[in-house]
């Protein structure tokens, strides 16, 4: 069952012993959700033996999650634009717009505007002896011309084995979500896990990011 981050300060080294999973839901990545995501997954690998992979799992869920949050931000930031972001050229408007003036500071008044939406990203982490299956759901859906950008760099990414070069050739075309792709698939590969264990799931009204990180 899902838990709130902040029902979970004292009790989660408890709640992972007892349990093999546990769901986390936000609609900004403030410092207290890094701070109990971060803490969730140190647990779970501690339960497992696998703390050598903290700095890998810690870095691709909070990765899926920082993709989420902001496509659910800059979803909202085109309603209250009063555009529609399933028209052509509604959406290169509001990606001028949004790129000319989003930022930090907006980005926690847009997660308080996502949360009066239940618009949200929800993290769910599932874990016993075999593996630990990390699933980072977002309750809005995918544009189809993004899906589409999704899937060019999640191809790309599979022909590279190092962030710096990936981001050499592609540094033209690659924006925050295309590096955060290639860095989760390079490190997937850098501990020998199989990078098409990487998948991105989309449906009518929610989009599914999902890793598998086998534990033997």
């Amino acid at each position: 069952m899902a838990k709130l981050f902040t029902e979970l300060d004292d009790t989660i080294t408890r709640y992972i012993a007892e349990n093999d999973r546990i769901a986390i839901k936000s609609s900004k990545l403030s410092a207290d959700v890094e701070k109990y995501l971060l803490k969730t997954i140190e647990e779970i690998l501690k339960k497992h033996g696998k703390t050598n992979f903290l700095e890998m799992v810690y870095t691709i869920t909070k990765e899926l999650a920082t993709n989420g949050i902001k496509a659910n931000q800059k979803r909202v930031f085109f309603e209250d634009e009063g555009l529609n972001i399933t028209n052509e050229q509604d959406y290169a408007k509001g990606i001028a717009l949004y790129k000319q003036h989003f930022s930090e500071k907006m980005a926690d008044e847009y997660g308080l505007r996502c949360l009066a939406r239940n618009i949200y990203i929800q993290a769910n982490l599932v874990y016993n002896e075999t593996g630990l299956y990390i699933e980072v759901v977002n309750n809005t859906p995918v544009l189809p011309t993004e899906e589409t950008r999704l899937r060019e760099k999640m191809k790309t990414s599979a022909k590279y084995n190092d962030i710096a070069e990936f981001y050499m050739e592609n540094m033209d075309n690659t924006e925050g979500a295309g590096l955060g792709i290639a860095l989760i698939m390079i490190m997937l590969k850098s501990e020998h896990i199989d990078p098409h264990l990487f998948r991105i799931i989309t449906e009518a009204d929610k989009t599914i990011a999902r890793v598998e990180i086998p534990f033997q």
